[in-house]
């Protein structure tokens, strides 16, 4: 497509606004969101002295959202026409499709340790998880990479009349990258259902605490992230060529907002369980990686016997079953003894 006819232009304007909106919508999202939860993340992980995995990957996760999406502000909104803009708005575009899969890949590494916690470390579970998020990844790069082979028609030159970067998507690039957020949807569903398979697993031993805690935090996370990666992909296919991919940027927000959001939760003193507590202070969106605000040492073996004063008796199934669920997921955010 070189030039925009005069014709059309009323429809391009439409889809460009739909295009900025969402793309607004979701940027507003990430930094308003980071400027609520800084203090949170002052409180429960910056007054924390020593290194974790735990607090690695949060702060991968939530500054590589923050400082990683500036050259996307300057893809949908920058205002200036030199000569060169359609070459350096191919390459802002170039960056934004790595920048994507960059975050989906610390989003599903971070997923992946959750599940693999919450399954006692099964290396069945673990393996499948990976084979599921390289299929996905190379899906990806796949369609990145093969976009750069387009032909002279596919180049974009009908940049400069629009504010940003506006160049459309080809049909045969919308198919690739469909494909490539197709994995990523499976890889969701993969874990949403693990996620649900566990919480009746532990409904069925009376762990009714753990099990609120499983479904709301994974009805919520998945099931957002779920419908917007629904909503990305039918835009590849079904989209006009300014639509397609309008919600990726929004899935990209949304994705790494709410996992910061969920570690946030993790460190919530009122999730912190006393000794003599056998239950778990209900607050909104808590996760299954209980992560206390103190580096614990190696967690105690839960005793058996009906003797022993510690807080839960030898028939509180819910109690023992939250305890060692705890302690796994402790001992994965932690990465203590990961080989």
């Amino acid at each position: 497509m070189s030039m925009i006819d005069s014709s059309n232009l009323p429809l391009e304007y439409q889809d460009l606004n739909v295009n900025y909106y969402f793309s607004l919508v979701a940027l507003s999202i990430l930094y308003y969101d980071y400027a609520l939860t800084f203090g949170l993340e002052v409180s429960r992980f910056w007054v924390h002295r020593g290194f974790s995995w735990a607090a690695f990957f949060f702060y991968l996760n939530r500054y590589l959202g923050i400082f990683g999406h500036v050259p996307v502000v300057v893809e949908y909104f920058w205002t200036g026409y030199p000569s060169n803009k359609a070459q350096v708005c191919l390459k802002l575009q170039m960056y934004h499709q790595y920048f994507v899969i960059v975050v989906q890949i610390v989003v599903a590494v971070m997923l992946i340790m959750r599940t693999y916690a919450l399954y006692d470390r099964s290396r069945k579970i673990l393996i499948v998880q990976i084979c599921v998020t390289l299929t996905a990844v190379g899906l990806g790069a796949y369609a990145v990479a093969s976009g750069k082979k387009s032909s002279p028609d596919e180049t974009p030159t009908d940049v400069t009349p629009f504010i940003g970067c506006s160049t459309s998507l080809t049909k045969d690039s919308a198919v690739r990258l469909g494909i490539a957020w197709c994995g990523m949807l499976v890889f969701d569903i993969m874990v949403f259902t693990l996620t649900l398979h566990k919480a009746l697993q532990l409904q069925r031993a009376g762990g009714v605490s753990l099990l609120t805690l499983l479904l709301r935090d994974g009805s919520v996370y998945f099931g957002v992230i779920i419908v917007s990666n629904l909503a990305n992909i039918l835009t590849f296919f079904l989209g006009d060529a300014r639509i397609r991919g309008v919600v990726t940027t929004f899935t990209n927000v949304i994705s790494s907002t709410m996992l910061s959001r969920l570690m946030l939760n993790i460190r919530d003193p009122k999730l912190v369980r006393t000794p003599l507590s056998t239950t778990v202070t209900e607050y909104p969106m808590i996760s299954t990686f209980i992560d206390p605000p103190t580096r614990l040492g190696p967690a105690a073996p839960v005793r058996m016997d009906p003797e022993y004063n510690g807080g839960h008796s030898a028939d509180s199934v819910p109690a023992k079953v939250l305890t060692i669920a705890t302690e796994n997921a402790i001992e994965m955010m932690e990465m203590r003894d990961i080989r």
